[in-house]
């Protein structure tokens, strides 16, 4: 009986910690690009990919750029910052398969 209700117990702590998590975006636009220094290339077949802003804890922060490797029959779609009222989400960057023409 007490471990039925010690179950119950922490179900409900869980599920009042998931609720509890609100996500909050930004109403702003992120500033503007920063310019990164990039290093040269690790080796072929790699590609930079930009930074961008990201909103953490209240505030904007850069992420810096990176090299990334190529993916073959695939086309990377950068992230970006997409309106969505007066909020604005995150789009994340990601691979898509390349159409064949």
């Amino acid at each position: 009986m007490i471990k039925k209700h010690l179950a119950w117990l922490l179900f409900g702590i869980m599920v009042l910690s998931i609720v509890s998590c609100v996500a909050v975006s930004p109403q702003t636009d992120p500033p503007p690009m920063k310019r990164e220094f990039r290093r040269g290339s690790p080796g072929p077949g790699y590609f930079w990919v930009t930074g961008h802003w990201a909103w953490r804890h209240g505030d904007w922060n850069w992420i810096r750029g990176h090299w990334a490797k190529r993916r073959p029959g695939k086309t990377w779609v950068p992230g970006h910052w997409d309106r969505r009222g007066k909020r604005r989400v995150w789009v994340r960057g990601h691979w898509k398969k390349r159409r064949r023409r």
